[in-house]
């Protein structure tokens, strides 16, 4: 491993990873600055050992969830927080976790990758085990249930 090869790798996932923690630890710049720290430190010692068989972005992806898993199971949080603001029309965090709630878990965690954490829909495919066209028809399936549930509807 070239130490250029990680600042690439590091520079291209940051700020994709920096907004999925973000949003999960209830926008607490602090926590989310130490965790995105932890998930790069992980990604530098096993670097090397990456399997080229997956694509980078689905390697760190895993690897930051793994952890925001670790985090979550530790402090025992009493929420989760999966929500994010990817609908422009909304007026706060409420109003958005209640037009994320009428997603099912996977069509909500696939809107929020592409719309908030700004993964490709073949990355996504990739970290899902599906393709990119499968993903591309979820994704506008559930901003269509979006738009008529709530955005339509304020």
């Amino acid at each position: 491993m070239h130490k250029h090869d990680f600042e690439q790798f590091y520079k291209l996932n940051l700020d994709r990873i920096f907004r999925y923690v973000y949003f999960r630890v209830g926008q607490n710049r602090s926590v989310c600055e130490d965790l995105v720290s932890e998930i790069f430190t992980k990604a530098l010692e096993h670097f090397n050992s990456f399997d080229p068989a997956i694509s980078r972005s689905a390697w760190i992806y895993r690897i930051a969830h793994n952890h925001l898993a670790n985090y979550f199971r530790d402090k025992k949080p009493v929420v989760d927080i999966e929500e994010v603001s990817i609908v422009a029309k909304t007026k706060d965090q409420t109003e958005i976790q209640e037009a994320l709630g009428h997603l099912s878990k996977e069509d909500r965690k696939i809107v929020t990758m592409k719309y908030l954490e700004g993964y490709n829909y073949q990355e996504i495919g990739e970290i899902l085990g599906k393709t990119a066209g499968s993903v591309k028809m979820a994704a506008h399936r559930a901003l269509k249930l979006l738009k008529q549930k709530y955005v339509d509807t304020n």
